[in-house]
């Protein structure tokens, strides 16, 4: 029988303070979302315990969580690393981030502000700005920042926690073609990387909601045809090289 003190779903507030293993796990999401760590990238406890001058236990609780999220794997032996990158699950992901980001693109238009557009106008140019510059972390950050303030103003909890996670599990190929970025940056794709964000903005201005969801998906098409490019060209000159 149910307890009496929670039949009438009375519970005890808690504290709203964040706990060692949450503020572990938000810093190692944050970072696997911004494509800190390359593929196969492991972790030790020990190691990560080290670095954040904690005990083991949060540390382990947070990898577990991240692995539940498919954020990252766990060998036999009990170690945790980054998955592998494959082109059959970034063609799975950007599917699925193409249908929900382009929907919530579609939700967010209409309460998206004068301010909003100002705000975006900047991390735009920040964009392009750090593309001339060649400063690729800088551009990373600017397109996240980009993408999360339209999908923010959707006012969808569920939508925006769906989105984080595709782009938790993007964070191995974002860092991929972030590796990449130096030399692409000298080739015709300079200009190209801001252009589906450059119609985003039209798009708002235009009040045409669907436009705006497909520059969204445009962006993402566009970030993986050119990974799938680059993963193809680089398996067949290892092929080569065999």
């Amino acid at each position: 029988m149910l307890d009496s003190k929670f039949s009438t779903g009375d519970f005890k507030p808690v504290s709203s303070r964040k706990t060692v293993h949450d503020l572990v796990y938000d810093q190692l999401r944050d970072a696997l979302m911004s494509g800190a760590f390359e593929a196969r990238k492991t972790f030790t406890i020990a190691s990560l315990s080290e670095r954040f001058q904690t005990s083991h236990m949060p540390v382990r609780e947070a990898l577990r969580r991240l692995a539940s999220e498919n954020a990252l794997s766990v060998s036999a032996a009990g170690t945790a690393y980054v998955p592998a990158i494959t082109a059959l699950e970034l063609q799975d992901i950007s599917l699925a981030r193409m249908i929900v980001e382009g929907a919530t693109a579609r939700i967010a238009g209409p309460k998206l502000t004068p301010k909003d557009i100002e705000t975006l106008e900047q991390l735009l140019n920040h964009h392009r700005a750090s593309a001339s510059a060649g400063k690729n972390t800088e551009m990373t950050a600017a397109n996240r920042a980009f993408h999360f303030h339209i999908y923010r103003a959707a006012g969808s909890a569920v939508l925006l926690s769906q989105i984080e996670n595709l782009w938790l599990r993007s964070g191995p190929y974002v860092r991929f073609l972030s590796d990449r970025m130096g030399g692409l940056l000298k080739t015709e794709h300079k200009s190209g990387f801001t252009d589906q964000h450059a119609a985003m903005v039209d798009a708002i201005k235009a009040a045409d909601w669907d436009a705006l969801g497909r520059a969204c998906e445009a962006d993402i098409r566009g970030s993986q045809d050119l990974l799938l490019d680059i993963l193809a060209s680089e398996d067949e000159a290892a092929i080569g090289a065999s």
